[in-house]
């Protein structure tokens, strides 16, 4: 059974692409376009790794953040992407929940690092990687 990745990312052609890279790496894939799409997927599937957009049509990316958490998720790492790499925005995903901030536009190849580091066991950090939490 493959892991599972969600895909949170309100620009179709962008999940996609995420979407196609991850399976690449032996995902499945469950790709919603906003936080409704996230929660009804939460309901019935345990990811294995997340990769949210903070700035999604319905609810914030944050919002899902606190989801997946309260959901009772606690261990899954997740990877918010977005336009901004303003550092309060880091700041407020990280006490939303996310391990990981990668700024918009990223190739696949960048997008593939982050996943590799926040899935290893070990805790180290690789120096070019915005982890923001363990």
């Amino acid at each position: 059974m493959p892991r599972i990745a969600l895909v949170v990312e309100d620009d179709p052609e962008l999940q996609r692409a995420i979407g196609d890279y991850l399976r690449e790496l032996g995902f499945a894939v469950l790709g919603a376009l906003h936080y409704e799409g996230a929660a009804a997927y939460l309901e019935s599937a345990r990811p294995a790794f997340a990769c949210v957009d903070l700035e999604l049509p319905t609810a914030s990316g944050y919002e899902v953040c606190e989801l997946i958490r309260r959901s009772g998720y606690a261990d899954v790492p997740i990877l918010v992407t977005s336009d901004s790499d303003d550092p309060e925005h880091m700041a407020y995903a990280e006490r939303a929940g996310a391990n990981a901030f990668l700024r918009k536009p990223f190739s696949m190849r960048e997008l593939g690092r982050y996943v590799r580091a926040l899935l290893e066991k070990s805790k180290r950090s690789e120096p070019r990687l915005r982890r923001l939490r363990p």
